[in-house]
């Protein structure tokens, strides 16, 4: 029995470690994220043949059976429309399909398999991705110090490539740092200002955007739960706006742009791809086509800046059906779960997609969604002890 429970602790050990690895390479998408994605998956693999633990798998669909079979529709979709425009299709249009499968929807089903077996708890996926944002936040702080004018000019991106990836990432810290600060005040509130400030300075309006709807929907399902001290969070963090808002002409400039309606081309960029789906609304033009369309104007561009019109752009209407079903879907579980803490992170990730970051290829942001897509869904995965 000792042998048996010094196994099942390496085992449990072994896992969190690769989840953690995991976890903490979602936003750099290197080679660690790769080879983590790999090792989480052989170890799911050789677990489950030498413990022919099935019937988890089985009772894990039974309890996700609308979210499976949204799931299914949306790698229908995928099929269909590449099917349908073979011609125009990327190298990568395949290749983008299987690992739709793999890299979000079998890494579900790892998590929701370890979690029934205790492996790891919601607290410690939650504390890792925590984790994972303020290591790049630090990323962030060093090329600040290495460069202090970046400040100043085109926006921080830490060590990305792209500083609205960035201004993603610390937009996710600012929301989860505000979730913590009910029981975490001093620690939440610090990492809520970090996550602001560093968000404010990656330039990226779509996380200015997002965050701020985020935190509205969290006042309007907890407003019978505020006290005094949270007005107090309010007044110092609107100190902190303003000083950085007459401290520094770049974010004036920033923010001013955002008020006039400025959209950095994404409307024109919106107008051509309506365009183009109306000409195909059903099937689509087939994952990663976005090169081939014969408009030179969108091809200046990597994708359409918009979540809904790249799903129709690439699956068509039966692609946007299936994607809305799954997120109606998930919404309604959340409703359904009185777990409305989750509401703020849903609409944060809603609205950010709505200018920035695709559907199908955004492997940081789809990483992460599987992750919060799971921690809604965890309740229904009864713990085996």
């Amino acid at each position: 029995m000792t042998l048996i429970h010094s196994i099942a602790n390496n085992n449990i050990l072994i896992f969190k470690s690769l989840l953690f690895i995991w976890i903490m390479a979602i936003p750099f998408k290197n080679a660690v994220y790769q080879i983590s994605v790999v090792a989480i998956i052989i170890f799911f693999l050789v677990h489950l043949f030498q413990t022919k633990k099935f019937n988890i798998l089985i009772e894990n669909l039974k309890n996700t059976k609308y979210l499976t079979f949204t799931f299914i529709c949306i790698i229908i979709s995928m099929i269909v429309a590449n099917l349908a425009n073979l011609e125009l299709l990327d190298k990568k249009s395949w290749h983008i399909v299987y690992m739709f499968v793999i890299r979000y929807g079998l890494i579900f089903v790892i998590l929701a398999y370890f979690y029934k077996l205790d492996f790891f708890n919601k607290k410690e996926i939650i504390s890792a991705v925590l984790f994972s944002l303020s290591f790049l936040m630090f990323t962030g702080l060093y090329q600040v110090i290495e460069n202090s004018n970046i400040v100043m000019g085109s926006g921080i991106t830490g060590s990305l490539d792209n500083r609205n990836a960035f201004g993603l990432f610390m937009g996710m810290g600012v929301v989860l740092s505000s979730l913590i600060i009910k029981d975490k005040k001093i620690l939440g509130l610090i990492l809520f200002l970090m996550f602001s400030f560093f968000m404010i300075f990656s330039f990226s309006r779509s996380s200015w955007v997002a965050s701020t709807f985020s935190i509205i929907i969290l006042i309007i399902f907890n407003y019978k739960k505020i006290k005094m001290f949270h007005f107090l969070y309010v007044v110092l963090f609107f100190t902190f706006i303003i000083a950085l808002y007459f401290g520094f002409d770049s974010f004036q400039n920033r923010l001013s742009q955002l008020f006039n309606g400025n959209s950095s081309g994404r409307t024109q960029i919106w107008m051509h791809t309506i365009g183009f789906i109306k000409e195909s609304m059903f099937l689509g033009y087939g994952i990663d086509s976005w090169k081939s369309l014969p408009d030179t104007f969108l091809n200046r561009f990597p994708d359409p800046h918009n979540l809904f019109l790249e799903i129709l752009i690439y699956t068509g209407t039966l692609g946007l059906i299936a994607c809305l079903s799954s997120i109606l879907v998930i919404l309604l579980k959340i409703f359904t779960s009185k777990d409305f803490i989750l509401f703020p992170i849903a609409t944060y990730l809603l609205v950010v997609t709505q200018f920035d970051f695709g559907a199908f290829g955004s492997k940081e942001l789809l990483s992460f969604l599987t992750i919060f897509v799971f921690i809604v869904y965890s309740d229904s995965f009864k713990v085996v002890r």
